[in-house]
């Protein structure tokens, strides 16, 4: 059954959005993002519990848009998980030096996203 947490993919490459999606969407409210300033867009209507953010995107890249989403203390129950194809510790780092959840490295799989996502349902409810 279908719950009404919700999450948001943000990514600009549309095949990483379409095998989240075809996994996440039976069990959650799911929309997509193509760019940072999509998402930018898209989160005051559709205030995501969770947000899977690409960093590496053109324009406004992952890193800028989570701190955006940080400095708004509206959003301050989104929980955010960075994903990048950059596994370096120091990228790691920055990640939640701007206010990431979580950091998860590509290729990434999904049933270990899906989990992720399950712990932080279990914490906000």
């Amino acid at each position: 059954m279908k719950s009404d947490f919700k999450v948001l993919i943000v990514d600009d490459d549309a095949m990483n959005i379409d095998i989240l999606k075809d996994d996440l969407e039976e069990k959650y409210s799911v929309d997509s993002a193509e760019s940072g300033e999509e998402a930018l867009e898209l989160i005051p209507e559709f205030l995501p519990d969770v947000i899977l953010l690409d960093i590496m995107m053109s324009g406004i890249d992952g890193y800028e848009v989570c701190r955006r989403i940080r400095a708004n203390p509206d959003y301050d129950d989104m929980k955010i998980i960075l994903i990048s194809g950059r596994a370096m510790d120091n990228e790691r780092q920055k990640g939640f030096e701007v206010g990431a959840d979580d950091y998860i490295t590509k290729p990434f799989d999904v049933d270990n996203v899906e989990m992720k996502i399950q712990y932080l349902k279990k914490l906000k409810e």
